[in-house]
Parts: C-alpha cells; structure tokens; sequence
C-alpha cells in the first residue's frame, strides 16, 4: 500500500523532476506562448488557463508513458537490460548537454532546437480552446523529451523494483516536479512579468543550466550501473 512510500525517495524524486523540468527548452516555449497569447487576447486569465492546460497535456504524456515502462521493466530480463542500456543512454545525454554548453558558451547554436515546433504552438494559440493548449502541452513533452529524456529514465529504473502502486505515486510526484517550473514561470506571466525578461534570464543561464543538467546525468551513470541507487 501507500504506506509503504518513503519520504526521502519521494522528495528525491520531486526534485528530479523539478530539475528536469527547469531547463532552456522550457523558458523558451513559455516566452513564445505568452507572447503571443497576449498579443492575441491580451488576457492575463488566458494566459494563465493556458499554463494549466498546457501543464497538464505534459503530465499525462509523462505520466501514461512511465505507467507502461513501468509495467514493462517488471520482467526481471527487461530490467536487466533496461540498466545497461540506461548507463549508455545517460552517458551520451550528459556529454550531449555538456557539449551544447559548449556550444551556448562560444555564442553557437543549440543541439536542441524547438523552434521547429513553434508553429504548431502557434496554430494551437489562434485556437484558443483549452483543448488546444492541452494538446500542445503534450506535443511539447515530445519536443521536450531530449532534454529531460536521461533524468525521467533514471527514475523509470529507480522505482521499477516497486510496487505498480507505489511506483504510479512516484511518477505523480516526479511529473508534478517536471510542470512546478511550468506553472511557477507562467503564474509570474500571467501576474505582469515581461516575457522579455524571462526570455533575458534564458538567454543568460541556459549555459550554466545545461552544464548542470549534463553533469548531474554523468553522475548517474556509474551509480546506475553498479545499482548503488
């Protein structure tokens, strides 16, 4: 039962999630939303009701995909494999994030270009249905999945020796981690703060911030692979 959650491993994995979902990709989609939201409406309510519904189209994604894996990492086989495979995968995101610091550092373009997607955004916001923003909420969890792709699946594999019952509890908590920046950013939108400066704070710290995502994930590898965690 839920009785059988363990605080430490529950703020953990919040915290994860957190960290996972305070990163560039998501100031940048956020600024041009709001943008142009406002320049649409120039409604603050809206603006605000689009976070909601955009949050929530990224924590079902999230949160439907880590109830399969989970199911499926069960198999002790799958698992198994699943860990060696993770040890690689977080290997190659970490040096993948440390480069793009790199990159963001020398004044060149990201490894992780979203503006690709901007206008389906951008179709979803002439909508103006919640439907829509939902919708792209869970378009964007996809556009997204690169850069929180390595932490996500370092939880999938910690909490895939629980319970199916405890392991949704930890996935709820991890997703609410992911959209907490979501709705802290945009709750500061829609209360008058400029995009513009949201957009300066991303521009300035992206560096730093994918230097840390990347680390952290360099980290996890060996503790990983040798189930230290």
């Amino acid at each position: 039962g839920l009785q059988n959650l363990s605080l430490s491993t529950a703020l953990a994995v919040t915290a994860g999630g957190f960290v996972a979902g305070f990163n560039p990709c998501l100031f940048g989609i956020l600024v041009f939303l709001a943008a142009s939201i406002l320049s649409v409406s120039g409604k603050r309510r809206e603006l605000m009701l689009m976070v909601v519904f955009f949050s929530l189209g990224i924590f079902t994604m999230y949160f439907l995909f880590g109830l399969g894996m989970q199911r499926l990492l069960h198999s002790e086989a799958i698992a198994a494999s699943f860990r060696y495979a993770l040890t690689v995968i977080l290997i190659a995101a970490g040096l993948s994030q440390v480069i793009d610091a790199i990159y963001l550092k020398r004044g060149k373009a990201s490894l992780f270009r979203t503006d690709w997607a901007l206008k389906y955004f951008q179709a979803g916001v002439e909508r103006g249905r919640f439907s829509s923003y939902f919708l792209a909420g869970a378009l964007f969890s996809l556009v997204k999945a690169p850069c929180v792709g390595g932490l996500y699946l370092a939880i999938l594999d910690l909490i895939s020796s629980k319970s199916y019952l405890i392991g949704a509890a930890y996935l709820i908590l991890f997703n609410l981690g992911v959209i907490l920046p979501i709705i802290v950013v945009g709750g500061f939108l829609a209360l008058g703060m400029s995009p513009d400066r949201v957009d300066s704070f991303r521009k300035d710290h992206r560096a730093g911030m994918r230097l840390f995502t990347g680390l952290m994930l360099l980290a996890l590898a060996p503790l990983i692979y040798w189930q230290i965690i």
